[in-house]
């Protein structure tokens, strides 16, 4: 070790006072360099200052970061003292959470210096997390620290519970939880792309020649035309004109073609009805009893006067659960066999439990085609006008249970005044029953 010591040309040529001479002019050099810095700090942290009170979840105090503010305060304080104490290294830890960072100072059009990129990674994600899907993958596109982070799984996670309870549409394969039940391997955003319907919207739009070709190419192909039976409790609730305004009073949607008689004591007579697209369906409206019954009983009592219903023997084909089970009179049993789709319709200004209950009448209906997997179920969520308030399409389908049954199925929101998106629902509907 002494030979080091001896080796060493700083010790060997560097007298001891000259040392300490160096260390006091070095420390006087570093106050004065910190005096010179101040004003540069204190004016880059100001915008820093007020994006921490507005992220603060208590807006009425001056400085929403108490350790931002000791910082500050005992900075002056070492400025008077004489300390060797650098401001921008402590600015760099701080906003870096490392040292050896180095500060460039960019500015943007309004001559403002930027510090976003040393701002910790937990708040640079709470400012992320008040984006929409569209302006985070618009952020992905900035660079690779902003691609890193708009892609974090939590923040995903986040945007998904919070948008998914607006999304107006939800199918058997656009149902997020069927990928968390089957643990599949996609990250939330990717999950969150291939449900969003307003990604799938954006998506057709982009793709608009191709489809309106396909579209006519259908339209010239001979096809049959699915024969649906609409049912539900939404049929006798405030959601009741919904059968009249799609085939009774004059719209701009539904074209009524002919009517054809029931084949079934006198069960299952109907309208076809054509879209704009082209697109046709034979029509059948099952309600549950006359009008008389239905306009005299409450709804309540509606599961156990239904006409097409029997109740069974408590145990019955029963899953297990305390719920009474329903089969299906002879002539509906009849007339399930020939139909190729079925329309459920849901009042979902009602509460859950009356939603609920109709998952009764559902379950004995469905059962009939349990063994054709290929049947589609289109579940119109309506509300009479789009001043009523509504349970979102996420909680349809969980009160339904519709992730337990195997045939595909749509849940999509309507406003029966105006027949908003029950055109969309029907084609969506005649589309899976060919498919077939």
């Amino acid at each position: 070790m002494c030979a080091m010591l001896v080796e060493s040309p700083l010790a060997a040529v560097t007298p001891l006072s000259n040392v300490k001479c160096g260390k006091r002019e070095t420390q006087s050099r570093s106050c004065e360099n910190d005096k010179e810095d101040l004003p540069l700090f204190l004016a880059s942290i100001q915008n820093l200052l007020v994006k921490y009170k507005m992220y603060s979840k208590s807006q009425n105090v001056p400085v929403a970061s108490g350790g931002l503010q000791q910082f500050v305060t005992q900075k002056l304080k070492k400025q008077s003292e004489g300390s060797n104490f650098s401001l921008m290294k402590s600015l760099r830890a701080l906003y870096g959470r490392s040292e050896s960072v180095t500060l460039p100072v960019d500015e943007n059009e309004n001559g403002e210096i930027a510090f976003f990129q040393y701002l910790p990674v937990d708040l640079k994600l709470y400012i992320f997390s008040f984006l929409d899907a569209k302006a985070l993958c618009m952020a992905c596109c900035v660079c690779q620290e902003w691609s890193q982070l708009t892609c974090d799984e939590l923040l995903w996670q986040h945007r998904l519970q919070c948008d998914l309870k607006m999304w107006p549409l939800i199918s058997h394969v656009t149902n997020p939880q069927m990928y968390s039940d089957v643990e599949c391997e996609w990250s939330t955003k990717e999950i969150y792309l291939r449900c969003s319907p307003d990604f799938h919207k954006q998506l057709h739009q982009a793709n608009s020649t191709f489809h309106h070709v396909s579209s006519v190419l259908k339209y010239l192909m001979p096809k049959k035309v699915p024969k649906a039976a609409m049912f539900g409790p939404g049929l006798e609730q405030s959601t009741s004109g919904l059968v009249r305004k799609m085939l009774y009073e004059d719209n701009q949607i539904f074209t009524r073609v002919a009517m054809f008689p029931g084949q079934f004591d006198g069960v299952g007579g109907g309208m076809t009805l054509r879209l704009g697209s082209g697109h046709s369906v034979h029509l059948s409206v099952l309600y549950s009893a006359s009008k008389q019954e239905r306009e005299n009983h409450a709804a309540e009592d509606r599961l156990r006067r239904n006409k097409m219903l029997l109740r069974l023997p408590d145990g019955a084909e029963g899953d297990g659960e305390s719920e009474p089970q329903y089969e299906l009179t002879p002539q509906i049993k009849h007339l399930c066999q020939t139909l190729d789709a079925f329309i459920f319709v849901i009042d979902s200004s009602e509460s859950k439990e009356a939603i609920t209950n109709g998952r009764l009448e559902l379950n004995a209906m469905i059962r009939e085609r349990k063994s054709a997997p290929h049947i589609p179920l289109l579940v119109l969520s309506c509300v009479k006008d789009a001043s009523k308030p509504r349970l979102p399409a996420c909680e349809i389908i969980d009160l339904l249970r519709l992730s337990s049954i195997s045939q595909p199925w749509l849940v999509i929101d309507c406003i029966t005044d105006t027949l908003a998106s029950v055109d969309e629902g029907i084609i969506w509907l005649v589309d899976q029953a060919r498919y077939k």
